[in-house]
């Protein structure tokens, strides 16, 4: 029985401890108007929304990687930055897919990338493919 008393008193020591930290609750005046209040109906905005696949390849005659953006291959890196800045502007929330073949040095990966996320492209994924397929 003593052991029981004795932990009752230390919860209860506890508790006026840790209730003496709280803010106290207030209940700040406010006006409400009077009279009904009706929210409006928004139309629903058609947003323009394409899955971008982007995939970096070597090629014998750069030293720099390719990148195939959804069929089409850029070679010169401003104007891929230019064609991905302008699809950013349409749609910010498509996703891009980078699929990167295994010969691709990392710098040219992560200069991809860092133009995805300078596009301010909401959803940027890697592409996997399965081992040895």
């Amino acid at each position: 029985m003593t052991p029981m008393i004795d932990i009752v008193f230390l919860l209860l020591v506890f508790f006026v401890c840790v209730a003496s930290d709280q803010v106290i609750e207030m209940t700040l005046p406010t006006e409400l108007a009077a009279g009904s209040v009706e929210a409006k109906q928004l139309e629903p905005q058609e947003t323009w929304s394409t899955e971008i696949h982007l995939r970096l390849f070597n090629s014998p005659q750069q030293e720099n990687a390719s990148i195939e953006m959804n069929g089409r291959v850029f070679t010169d890196y401003a104007q891929f930055q230019k064609t991905l800045s302008a699809l950013a502007d349409v749609s910010r929330d498509s996703p891009v897919i980078l699929d990167i073949d295994d010969e691709v040095e990392l710098r040219d990966m992560v200069a991809v990338y860092d133009a995805c996320r300078a596009s301010e492209f909401e959803s940027i994924h890697f592409a996997m493919h399965k081992p040895g397929g």
